[in-house]
């Protein structure tokens, strides 16, 4: 099984959805990378031990199992966020296989710099410098040792989790623990068995696309919060998609939701993970309190759009109401018995701890390390420098291409390439067409990025983002004949070539 494929499964189990045997199906440009992203803030409450499988999880079964669940009520007693506790575990994956090992390296003939024999032993490996060889041995005490080092490393939050992890246990490879973090991820959500949930606000009852008053998108029918069924046939869907599912299949006593589906028209919707069709057939009455509960809850949720009986909302603009869409030619096309809610590619910032840490693993392949990240992880469709166009494409002349332009399909995630203040976030600017985002990383260096469609621009003019955040959605707006990213990199002011720049950050494009 691959890397994202655990994870999403991880996923679904966590959601408490179902999931066995899902099909391996990549989003565009996806991956894994394992970085906090912006939308993941540090804190919070740690993962809760809900039980511990009596199967396999990522390849690790039985005793694994229960002393990652000891790892995971260690960091929890400890004050450690999800975060921490997934580094904890893809540590001990690292050092010992989750297997509380009475030997280390040393019967491989592994020595220390210093030319003594290594005295490694427990779940972390640790050396007798870290304490009596029964505490190493006692899998709660080197669990605590292990953390309490942790948290002495200044700022291990915001260093990838190998390289933390390395700051700690100083493995001679600062990637050795990468290649466990999914597996991690994976097993920690198996073991918390449900999504970290927040407080759920009230939303008001108002008008709805049916004409009719809502019922209290809070107490659907009698009052009385429904059974959810056993489980939703989603498929491969993004991680907050599930939890969204889960939390308004339970409100509303959905009997099926649709997610998952290769072939739809709509690429950033169900070929994506990130959209759902709650079916509620003739319960006209169901469909509108579905709709008012994920417009008052739109941010939280991470709500992109909704359609609803021929008409749609966009979070992006709710002061535009709902607008009437072209007749499709059956109920169902038109949305007549099915709301439609098509999400962000990242979670809405009140989304639990768990769901985000999962959702910020989710993330583009071929990245490069450090500050500096490929923004999309597509081919390069057209280099920067003259060209002969039709019409103007690039900010200085219609003869000359200042910038990159990264071909992938409409509605896949853009991601900052480095840290830094968007400075712009609207139409043209600067001579680009288009939607377009400008991010200053200091020092003179900017970036920026074009031809975004209507709801593609994730951010705003003074948002701090950070290096891998998803800003925005590739789209087709402006002087552009396909949907495509163009990249730009401008130092002083003047733009410059995005290739050789970003390759020596060791970033390449394409």
């Amino acid at each position: 099984m691959g890397e994202v494929r655990k994870l999403l499964a991880a996923v679904v189990v966590l959601a408490l959805l179902g999931g066995a045997g899902l099909a391996l199906v990549l989003f565009v440009g996806a991956g894994l990378s394992n970085r906090p992203q912006a939308w993941c803030q540090p804190g919070g409450s740690g993962v809760d031990v809900a039980g511990v499988p009596d199967g396999e999880v990522a390849g690790y079964a039985g005793e694994q199992l229960q002393n990652a669940a000891t790892i995971l009520r260690v960091g929890k007693e400890l004050g450690f966020d999800p975060w921490g506790q997934t580094v904890a575990v893809m540590t001990a994956m690292g050092e010992s296989s989750l297997r509380n090992l009475p030997f280390g390296d040393a019967v491989h003939g592994v020595t220390n710099p210093d030319g003594r024999p290594t005295t490694s032993v427990g779940l972390f490996q640790q050396q007798d410098n870290w304490g009596s060889y029964a505490e190493r041995m006692a899998p709660e005490r080197s669990a605590r040792l292990f953390f309490q080092a942790l948290d002495r490393v200044e700022g291990w939050r915001e260093l990838e989790p190998t390289i933390a992890a390395n700051r700690v246990q100083r493995n001679a490879d600062p990637r050795h623990y990468a290649k466990y973090w999914a597996d991690a991820v994976a097993v920690v959500a198996a073991l918390a068995g449900v999504p970290g949930g927040q407080p759920t606000p009230t939303p008001p009852a108002g008008p709805s696309p049916s004409g009719g008053p809502s019922p209290s998108a809070t107490s659907p029918g009698t009052g009385a919060v429904p059974a959810v069924p056993a489980s939703y046939d989603l498929g491969p869907v993004a991680p907050h998609t599930a939890a969204v599912a889960a939390e308004i299949g339970q409100r509303f006593a959905v009997a099926e939701i649709g997610g998952y589906r290769e072939n739809a028209v709509d690429s950033g919707g169900h070929p994506a993970g990130l959209a759902l069709d709650f079916m509620v057939g003739d319960d006209a009455a169901k469909g509108d309190a579905i709709v008012d509960y994920a417009i008052a809850n739109a941010t939280r949720l991470g709500i992109d759009y909704i359609i609803w009986r021929q008409r749609i909302w966009f979070a992006a603009s709710p002061q535009d109401g709902w607008r009437l869409m072209d007749d499709r030619g059956s109920p169902t096309a038109n949305h007549m018995d099915h709301p439609h809610i098509n999400l962000s590619p990242a979670p809405g910032p009140g989304a639990g701890a768990l769901t985000c840490l999962m959702a910020s693993s989710v993330r583009p392949a071929a990245f490069g390390t450090g500050q500096w990240l490929a923004p999309l992880d597509a081919p390069v469709s057209s280099r920067y420098g003259p060209r002969v166009l039709a019409v103007g494409d690039g900010g200085e002349g219609s003869h000359f291409h200042a910038g990159t332009d990264l071909a992938a399909a409409c509605g896949t995630p853009v991601y900052a390439a480095a840290e830094g203040v968007v400075t712009y976030a609207g139409g043209p600017f600067r001579g680009l067409t288009g939607r377009v985002v400008f991010v200053d990383h200091g020092g003179g260096v900017e970036t920026s990025y074009n031809h975004m469609d209507a709801g593609g621009v994730l951010v705003r003019s003074g948002d701090h983002v950070a290096a891998g955040q998803v800003i925005a959605l590739v789209g087709n707006s402006g002087n552009s004949t396909g949907c495509h990213l163009h990249f730009g990199v401008y130092e002083n002011g003047r733009h410059v070539d995005p290739e050789p720049f970003m390759a020596a950050l060791g970033a390449p494009l394409g």
